[in-house]
């Protein structure tokens, strides 16, 4: 952790190109220098899609880079590739099947209800006043003749009100098959969710893992080179009492060459005092005899 947070970045804007396509779109990201395990792809539930990397250059020194994306709306989530291969990442968005159009409301046969009406029937004339006065002879009354009063003409029968196509499309019933589907767009969208938050959980966990063996092996790399520090500064006996033994035996010979060298000269002067004065004995006496 401690050298993660010595790093110094160095922020690198790679070239991007999008290329549409009938069926599906797709993305090239052109990364020179990068590897498979530096760089990371993830997609969250709003529609992002975010790209990220780092690799090291020198010492402390590291390049790293991040694109974020809006994801159309006709993308297929489920079906996002990646692939990274010849310094080029390249994302394949493929879009969704196109839904048919919903049919179009079938307009009800029928006429629309007629409004309700009553025709007054026309009124019968009246009868012709008869007179007040009583005639002087009783005249037999002739038969009267019916009043022509028109019946009154027959009216329809009220129809029961069709709903108009107006109506009908305003207030559409939900079938079975609708709420079915609902149902099943929103449990696969729940299950879309579930999986998306499930692979965020095992990148993160990897990422994790990976830091944990990196900063793992660059422990035992250090404590390996403070164990190799240590070795060098400790003492080492062996050499120096081989030079103390050395030391010892040069002396003992230089001691002994010079005491070898003092017992010959002694033994030399010795040996030339003697023999000149038995030479000057024999030769007094010699010279004494002759004197005698």
């Amino acid at each position: 952790m401690a050298r993660a947070r010595n790093r110094a970045y160095e922020e690198y804007d790679p070239s991007v190109e999008w290329s549409r396509g009938a069926e599906a779109d797709s993305v090239k990201i052109v990364l020179p220098g990068f590897k498979k395990d530096d760089i990371r792809v993830l997609v969250d539930n709003h529609g992002h899609l975010r790209t990220s990397g780092e690799r090291p250059l020198a010492g402390n020194r590291w390049s790293r880079f991040q694109k974020d994306f809006q994801l159309p709306d006709n993308c297929s989530v489920d079906g996002i590739r990646a692939k990274f291969q010849s310094e080029t990442l390249t994302i394949t968005l493929p879009k969704k099947a196109p839904s048919p159009p919903p049919a179009p409301p079938v307009p009800t046969m029928g006429r629309s209800a007629p409004q309700e009406f009553r025709e007054s029937a026309p009124a019968a004339p009246l009868a012709p006043a008869t007179s007040q006065r009583q005639p002087a002879e009783h005249r037999p009354s002739l038969p009267r003749k019916p009043s022509a009063v028109e019946p009154a003409p027959e009216l329809p029968a009220r129809l029961p009100s069709v709903p108009t196509p107006a109506a009908a499309a305003t207030k559409p019933e939900p079938s079975l098959a609708a709420v079915q589907r609902a149902k099943e767009e929103e449990e696969e969208k729940k299950r879309m969710e579930r999986e998306m938050m499930g692979k965020m959980e095992e990148d993160r966990k990897a990422a994790q893992e990976k830091e944990k063996e990196k900063e793992m092996t660059q422990e035992h790399q250090d404590e390996a080179a403070m164990g190799e520090m240590a070795m060098a500064r400790q003492p080492r006996p062996a050499p120096a009492a081989r030079g103390l033994l050395v030391n010892l035996a040069v002396a003992a010979v230089l001691l002994l060459g010079i005491t070898v060298y003092v017992w010959h000269n002694l033994r030399n002067a010795a040996g030339g005092a003697g023999g000149h004065g038995q030479f000057h004995g024999h030769l007094g006496a010699g010279s004494y005899g002759d004197e005698m």
